[in-house]
């Protein structure tokens, strides 16, 4: 292997440290090829692969973790909302014009048993999510004080 490559694989290891908590997170890896061309991949439930990518450079991997965690961010955001649109929705379902405190107290538990419900899925994807850029942020301020 020529020293470049020798060099280019240690700053692709010096990434991977500085993400160590996305690897260590989600079930994540990146295999070395012969011919240049590396692997990033993040296996799903079930060992399909979620994301299988290409990078020949330490400065390509880190772009493609970021990617991933900002993708994953807009996921949940966006599957958040639409869970909790669609539980709140549900709770129109007749139009009493009363408002007495019996029919708000069935429709606050009824919404308040979504939010539990959304936050029971989301909890894990947001802890994980979280924890991957921990460092990242640190890192960044580190530098900047530099």
């Amino acid at each position: 292997m020529s020293e470049e490559k020798v060099m280019e694989k240690e700053k692709i290891l010096q990434v991977m440290e500085k993400y160590r908590d996305y690897f260590n997170e989600w079930d994540a890896d990146v295999a070395f090829g012969v011919n240049g061309r590396n692997i990033f991949y993040v296996l799903a439930s079930g060992e399909e692969f979620e994301t299988f990518l290409f990078f020949q450079t330490a400065d390509q991997l880190e772009k493609v973790i970021l990617g991933t965690i900002a993708e994953n961010l807009d996921v949940i955001l966006g599957a958040g909302i639409d869970e909790v649109n669609v539980g709140f929705s549900a709770g129109n379902m007749d139009e009493k014009s009363d408002k007495s405190i019996e029919y708000y107290l069935p429709v606050l538990v009824q919404k308040l048993d979504v939010l539990c419900r959304a936050g029971e899925n989301w909890s894990h994807m947001l802890q994980v999510t979280f924890n991957s850029i921990k460092n990242v942020c640190a890192d960044m301020t580190d530098r900047e004080k530099e």
